[in-house]
């Protein structure tokens, strides 16, 4: 019986949406969805494609909805988004963009982000914890960012963090080293030598014919290597790293991760 009211869509049903430009490629509502009709709740996830220049008005209208109670936030709004909230949570605020927000219980709205929760959430589900790990992140856009600050608030000993602009790497770690003092980062060139996880935090792996995300010599047993790109399942890297014999965590894991801690977010969870 529960299940049954879990698939269907009546007056009752609490909305959440997902807005972007474009917004059809976007994978959040069928693993959402899905997750929602596990749980039994009377909720639907709702894709929602707004235009730039719309797009503060059309946040107005949303929170207007009263049987709203969420919205996740993907490219090109999550730091535009910032500015329709009445509390900005210290992640989203340290990292600078948001990609959910919730009604809270007096009306008001708050946002955090959760690219680098579910990242970590990702890897203690593959059996690793960043406390007292040394990372080589490759990246340091706005995943690598969210990733960076999750994995020194996870505890994370020291951080090398490499882009191919090297401005971005440089106030990345910077930023890093700020607000976690207890996390040493630097900016530096891709590496693996005195490495327990790498991290590939690029798109590079998700086009055909693509190759590594930098050059990287041998990669040990021990390395813990993972790559944020859910589609291909196994990417050039990770590809690599299984012939290695070394551990692995794919993108899927960190959707998963993310699906939870943004569930958590909403009180579904």
């Amino acid at each position: 019986m529960v299940e049954a009211r879990a698939h269907a869509v009546d007056g009752a049903t609490r909305l959440y949406g997902i807005i972007g430009d474009p917004i059809a490629q976007v994978r959040s509502p069928t693993v959402l969805n899905e997750r929602l009709r596990g749980l039994g709740v009377n909720a639907v996830l709702v894709p929602l494609n707004a235009k730039p220049a719309s797009f503060a008005d059309c946040i107005r209208g949303l929170k207007s909805l009263a049987n709203l109670d969420g919205i996740l936030v993907t490219l090109p709004f999550k730091q535009s988004v910032m500015d329709h909230v009445d509390t900005i949570l210290p992640a989203a605020r340290r990292i600078g963009a948001m990609n959910a927000m919730r009604r809270e219980p007096n009306g008001a709205w708050s946002g955090d982000m959760f690219d680098g929760k579910g990242f970590v959430g990702g890897l203690r589900a593959s059996g690793l914890d960043p406390k007292g790990l040394s990372v080589m992140l490759i990246g340091a856009g706005g995943a690598g960012s969210a990733i960076a600050d999750a994995l020194a608030e996870a505890g994370a000993a020291s951080m090398t963090i490499h882009d191919r602009n090297a401005h971005k790497s440089e106030a990345l770690s910077r930023a890093v080293a700020q607000s976690h003092p207890g996390c040493r980062a630097s900016a530096g060139l891709p590496t693996v030598e005195g490495i327990d996880l790498l991290v590939n935090a690029t798109p590079t792996g998700m086009a055909p014919g693509d190759g590594l995300p930098a050059q990287l010599g041998p990669l040990g047993k021990a390395l813990f290597v993972a790559d944020i790109i859910p589609y291909p399942d196994i990417t050039p890297l990770l590809a690599r790293a299984k012939q290695s014999g070394c551990r692995t965590m794919g993108g899927q894991a960190m959707v998963a991760g993310q699906a939870d801690a943004i569930l958590r977010f909403f009180g579904l969870l």
